[in-house]
């Protein structure tokens, strides 16, 4: 018996959900057809053996429709909550979702954006080039800087700590940039981390996000999924959307309005009905 517990306990949440369901309706049905006075046993020459094949063949299709069913009503967004806070996950653009839009920077909060330093197709370079006006941001991480009393470096840049948020309210398009100081670039450029790392930042980034959203409904990315290099190996995007969920039920932060992960373009085969109730107790 513990086998077979195992073994269901292995399945995907959508095929267990899709038995689960199939053996309600089947229940269900078999109820109301004896109170109906009607049964299989009616069946004039028809053996046992027929009788369990064609209940067997009949939930067999249920299940088979129901699993279908969920993969096309949950193929693009799902909704969960952790932590009493509403999260969805959903695929599109984050520059036309509502909502203050978190954006990965480096540490430094670089400026270059000339695809040597920043790449301009990032979503850094198109929040800087587009979406942005550079002597407002400039002044937006100026101020942050001396509230937090750093001093620039030998390259005439701040060294923020990684995690940290700064609140960028633009004039361009009249919507408010969270920009996140997401990772570390060395001196090629390069922008690398390990998923040790990641956590860490993930962690640091909900208590900023706490500090000033104001109530506001939050909107990120799939963090990691552009030009981050991981030193301990690739990883999928099904991975760090389990990150950034993981990091955000034990980062001890609840919030009172909703956060929106967007995907971009597909889910890419993101097995999203997987993460519903993923938190639940």
């Amino acid at each position: 018996m513990n086998k077979i517990i195992n073994w269901y306990n292995s399945l995907t949440k959508r095929t267990r959900d899709s038995v689960f369901i199939s053996a309600t309706i089947v229940g269900l049905i078999s109820t109301a057809l004896s109170i109906l006075g009607v049964s299989l046993g009616d069946m004039k020459n028809a053996s046992l053996f027929l009788r369990i094949s064609i209940v067997l063949i009949a939930f067999l299709l249920l299940c088979v429709f129901v699993y279908f069913l969920i993969g096309i009503l949950f193929k693009e967004s799902i909704n969960l909550t952790i932590r009493n806070t509403p999260v969805s996950i959903s695929c599109g653009d984050i520059f036309e979702t509502s909502g203050l839009r978190v954006i990965g920077c480096d540490t430094h909060f670089d400026t270059r954006i000339d695809d040597i330093v920043i790449t301009k197709g990032s979503l850094h370079g198109q929040l800087f080039l587009e979406h942005g006006n550079i002597d407002e941001i400039k002044t937006a991480i100026e101020t942050e800087a001396n509230r937090r009393g750093l001093h620039k470096n030998g390259e005439g840049l701040y060294d923020f700590p990684i995690g940290t948020i700064i609140r960028y309210d633009s004039s361009v398009d009249n919507n408010t940039y969270l920009m996140l100081a997401m990772m570390n670039l060395n001196d090629d450029y390069e922008a690398h981390t390990n998923m040790a790392e990641f956590e860490h930042m993930l962690m640091r980034m909900w208590k900023e996000i706490d500090r000033v959203y104001a109530r506001k409904e939050i909107v990120l990315p799939l963090l990691g999924t552009g030009i981050a290099r991981f030193d301990d190996g690739p990883k999928q995007k099904d991975s760090l959307l389990r990150c950034i969920l993981c990091t955000l039920n034990s980062s001890g932060v609840s919030f009172n309005s909703k956060v929106k992960i967007i995907i971009y373009g597909d889910n890419n085969g993101i097995p999203l009905y997987e993460y519903k109730n993923i938190f639940h107790v």
